[in-house]
C-alpha cells in the first residue's frame, strides 16, 4: 500500500505554482478605436500577438468592456500597453478616458507604453491638429461643464505622442508593418517568436511551436487567478 504523500513535498510545488500565478495577468492591453480599425488592423495586431505566445487583452469584448473599474484592473494588470493613434483616436471619448489610465499606470506600476501611428502623424496627435482638433472641438462643446476631464485627455495625448513609437507610412505594407510591432514587443518581453506564419503550422500537437503552449499556460494562470481556487494557496 502506498504511503500518503507528505504535505513537505508538495511544497516546492506549492511555492512554484504560487510565483507562476503572481504574475501579471496580461503582457499587453491594446488600446484603439474599435468603431475604426476594429475589425481591420487591430484585429491583425491582436491575432499575430496572440499567435506569438504574447497574450493580449482587447476592450471590445469579454467582461471589462463598459466597466472603467475593470478596464483599469486590466491596464494595471499588463506588461505594456500599445495604443494606436489612428486619425479618429480622439473622437472616442472611451479610448481618452483609456489613455489617461495608461498614462496613468505608466507613472504608478511601470506599465511600458508603445505608441503606435497608424496612418496618423506623430505631431498631429501632439499638436491636437487636424482631426484631432476637431474632435475636441466637439468635446469642449458636449463637456463644456467637465473641462477639467478634457484637459486631462489633452496632457495624456501629448505625453503618449511624446514617447518612442511606431509610424506607419503610407506606402508601407500593413502586413509588414504589424510585423515590425510584434518583433519589438517581443523583444521588450523576452520572446522567441514563432518561425512559420499560421497558416503553415502542422496540426499535430508535438509540431506546434513553444509560444503555443506558453498561451495555454498563461490561460491557465488567468483562470486561476479569477477563480476560487486561488485562495487555497
Amino acid at each position: 500500500m502506498n504511503s500518503p504523500t507528505s504535505p513537505m513535498a508538495l511544497f516546492p510545488v506549492i511555492i512554484l505554482l504560487m510565483l507562476f500565478l503572481s504574475g501579471k495577468a496580461n503582457d499587453v492591453f491594446l488600446s484603439f478605436n474599435h468603431q475604426e480599425i476594429g475589425k481591420n488592423f487591430a484585429d491583425h495586431l491582436y491575432k499575430d500577438l496572440n499567435y506569438a505566445g504574447i497574450r493580449t487583452f482587447r476592450d471590445d469584448g469579454g467582461i471589462y468592456t463598459g466597466q472603467k473599474s475593470d478596464v483599469k484592473r486590466a491596464i494595471q494588470e499588463s506588461r505594456i500597453s500599445v495604443v494606436v493613434f489612428s486619425k479618429d483616436y480622439a473622437s472616442s471619448t472611451k479610448c481618452l478616458d483609456q489613455l489617461g489610465l495608461i498614462m496613468d499606470a505608466r507613472r504608478t506600476t511601470g506599465l511600458v507604453v508603445l505608441p503606435v501611428f497608424y496612418n496618423a502623424d506623430p505631431s498631429e496627435v501632439w499638436e491636437q491638429k487636424g482631426l484631432f482638433e476637431e474632435a475636441f472641438a466637439k468635446h469642449e462643446k458636449s463637456f463644456h461643464k467637465e473641462m477639467a476631464r478634457v484637459e486631462s485627455w489633452r496632457a495624456a495625448l501629448k505625453e503618449a505622442a511624446d514617447l518612442k513609437g511606431k509610424e506607419r507610412k503610407q506606402d508601407r505594407y500593413e502586413s509588414k508593418f504589424i510585423e515590425s510591432i510584434v518583433k519589438e514587443i517581443a523583444d521588450k518581453l523576452n520572446f522567441s517568436l514563432p518561425h512559420a506564419p499560421p497558416s503553415s503550422l502542422p496540426l499535430s500537437s508535438a509540431l506546434r511551436p513553444p509560444s503555443y503552449f506558453l498561451c495555454l499556460l498563461r490561460e491557465w494562470r488567468s483562470f486561476f487567478q479569477t477563480s476560487s481556487l486561488f485562495l487555497f494557496f
